[in-house]
């Protein structure tokens, strides 16, 4: 029974040395990853150690740093836009450095299908369309769809109207309907967004639609407007009968997937954007002069004792395009957000808050924005990746669009002379005789606003179910 327990206690001794030796067993190795064309930092690309779940992303220079393991290892290095490429690291090598060159046609990018699928482009059996980070923020847009326009090949994004806070349409080349939706299918992080919006009923007031199909005279704002596009780190655009093979019929009008940025393993990383600026009415539809009373009753002879009596002595000149659509409030946007991590956590934290000030009297967009990803590796082979976002969006949007009740801006003007004087007296506004609206007053008392509060969530589990030791190619 001795023997036994001596035994016992050997086995017990034996194995606490060998763990001791294995967590031993294991070196640091840095470096930096850099453009072969030209010899910069490339940031974000993924250094790991083949056959392991050992993996680093580099920092906005290029560096990284990662625990390898002690004897002969090969590690693989890849980055958007550059070709992969895997190097062997020795024993007791502390230091590696390599430079990647560029992939210019794109072969090798990694394509996100679905939502826990990848393929290589150069594997796929259909077109993606890819658009990097870089490209949505090159120039500040008003929402994120707008920052789409121009960038997907055989896809058109149409704004309804310029009210604030967004409202475009996307197509993708290919579809056609007279009655059904044609917005394809948006998805957030693996996460289906829902795009549908309550209808402000502007139809109803202005009648645009006619009694037929339903018109986009209502703005309908396109749920992508809720997405701060600095968080974005890609956008992939599927379109074809594969889509719908992946996601379902939904899917039948072609699948945005939008990525979000994650943390990278590293000491903490702040960044901070700060815009200012205003918006301008781009063009003017101008309004004619009139000489004096006998020119005013040329044009309109059916209200010739009206004219008369407003151009006596000469006719007045009133821009009330102007005053409607000259206003310069401040716009301002200010994004900040804090990524890093370890090898077994890392997170990225951002913040919006942003205004876009209309140029019409009750117009403007608001919006506030918390983002927080977190990455976190439990265990040897799971993986616990948690997407959580806080939306708050105030957009005002008034009136615009189309209209065959007399009620829109510029579906008024034209029938209003320049000379007559639509503003208040004593706080009220005069009625209208040329035309069914007084668009001053319109602007003044009609209130369009959409208020959306919304939590965005999503968590994923991965499981490295077979891993395979390092060997040499």
């Amino acid at each position: 029974m001795g023997k036994r327990v001596l035994s016992g206690s050997l086995v017990i001794l034996a194995m606490a040395f060998g763990a001791g030796t294995a967590r031993a067993q294991t070196r640091v190795v840095a470096g930096r990853v850099t453009s072969s064309q030209t010899g910069q930092g490339i940031g974000r690309a993924n250094v790991s150690v083949v056959g392991t779940v050992i993996v680093a992303v580099t920092n906005d220079r290029g560096e990284y740093s990662l625990a390898a393991p002690a004897g002969p290892v090969r590690f693989l290095v890849r980055a958007v836009g550059f070709k992969r490429r895997q190097m062997a690291v020795t024993e007791g090598q502390e230091r590696a450095d390599v430079s990647l060159d560029q992939d210019v046609f794109n072969l090798e990018a990694v394509v996100v299908t679905g939502q826990a699928t990848a393929v290589a482009q150069q594997n796929l059996a259909n077109a993606v369309a890819t658009i990097a980070p870089e490209v949505l923020t090159r120039a500040p847009t008003g929402t994120v769809e707008g920052s789409l326009q121009g960038k997907i090949p055989g896809a058109l994004v149409q704004t309804n109207s310029g009210a604030p806070g967004g409202g475009a349409q996307i197509t993708l080349r290919g579809v056609s309907t007279i009655n059904g939706s044609v917005n394809p299918l948006i998805v957030v992080d693996g996460l289906v967004i829902s795009n549908d919006a309550i209808a402000s009923n502007m139809n109803a007031i202005t009648a645009a639609s006619g009694g037929g199909n339903a018109s986009s005279q209502d703005n309908a704002v396109n749920r992508l407007a809720d997405l701060n596009p600095a968080d974005i780190a890609n956008v992939e655009v599927l379109k074809g009968a594969s889509a719908a093979a992946i996601y379902g019929s939904e899917a039948a009008n072609g699948v945005i997937i939008i990525t979000t940025k994650r943390g990278q393993t590293g000491a903490p990383r702040f960044t901070l954007t700060q815009r200012f600026g205003q918006f301008r009415l781009a063009n003017k539809l101008g309004q004619r002069r009139f000489t004096d009373s006998a020119d005013a009753v040329t044009a309109f002879h059916s209200d010739s004792a009206l004219v008369g009596q407003l151009c006596t002595g000469g006719c007045p000149f009133y821009d009330f395009e102007q005053e409607l659509y000259g206003g310069h409030n401040l716009s301002f946007e200010t994004d900040g957000s804090v990524s890093g991590g370890t090898d077994q956590t890392s997170y990225f934290l951002s913040g919006l808050v942003k205004r876009d000030g209309g140029i019409a009297p009750n117009t403007g967009y608001d919006k506030q924005s918390l983002r927080a990803n977190i990455d976190q590796l439990l265990g040897s082979r799971f993986h616990l990746s948690v997407s959580t976002q806080l939306i708050h969006s105030l957009a005002n949007r008034g009136i615009s669009n189309n209209d065959n009740t007399g009620t829109s801006t510029y579906l008024v003007l034209p029938f209003t002379p320049s000379f007559f004087n639509l503003q208040p007296v004593n706080g009220v506004y005069p009625a209208n005789p040329f035309s069914p609206s007084n668009p001053l007053e319109t602007f003044a008392f009609l209130k369009n606003a959409e208020d959306v509060w919304r939590v965005l969530g999503t968590s994923k589990l991965r499981i490295d179910a077979l891993t395979s030791g390092p060997h040499h190619i």
